[in-house]
């Protein structure tokens, strides 16, 4: 009989733990909206910056400059400078760091005049897994569109967005929230490098 007991538990356990979810996630409806200015994403090829460096002549006039495929920009005087991966404020202080002894106190600036058009992977239980260029306040709706809509085997309350900037986040939809016109789910809006997965 104690025998039938242990063994109960050891099931119960089990089962318990089987029905934890495997990743932690955040439902999109319990996450308050959040805004996130452009000078803070951090710079990718594609992006078109202005750079400003009030004492040298060639950059006072703020002219642009486009983001390459390398992650760099080309610079009078300096040549490829590398920003990929770096917030507008961080590459502006490497890049002071780089005009010491070269220019007194540059005082660098670097701002985003437009930002690339963001592309978004769509993988899991779709008609076509890629990835997508979506256009400015596209939502998950439009990304599994993109795709070619959900398959039959596609579970309509485990649709999860993977979110690297600026912190990992899990974030997790149901297919009628988002059709329905659920606030916080059929407004929420990706951003470049978001990963939408149907399970």
């Amino acid at each position: 009989m104690r025998t039938t007991f242990a063994l109960s538990l050891v099931l119960v356990a089990a089962f318990a733990g089987g029905c934890r979810p495997r990743h932690l996630f955040v439902w999109a409806n319990d996450l308050p909206p959040v805004e996130i200015p452009v000078d803070t994403f951090p710079l990718r090829s594609g992006d078109v910056v202005a750079v400003t460096v009030p004492r040298l002549e060639e950059l006072r006039a703020a002219p642009t400059f486009t983001v390459a495929a390398d992650g760099t920009i080309s610079l009078p005087l300096i040549g490829p400078f590398e920003v990929q991966g770096l917030t507008p404020e961080a590459a502006a202080r490497k890049l002071n760091a780089r005009l010491n002894g070269v220019v007194v106190n540059p005082d660098a600036r670097i701002s985003v005049i437009n930002q690339r058009q963001a592309t978004v992977s769509v993988v899991g239980e779709v008609a076509r897994s890629d990835s997508f260029e979506i256009e400015e306040g596209a939502g998950v709706l439009e990304a599994i569109a993109e795709a070619g809509g959900v398959t039959e085997f596609a579970a309509p309350d485990r649709i999860y967005v993977i979110r690297k900037y600026p912190e990992r986040m899990r974030i997790r939809f149901r297919y009628d929230d988002l059709t329905g016109g659920v606030e916080r789910s059929a407004g929420f809006k990706l951003r470049d490098g978001d990963v939408v997965v149907v399970e």
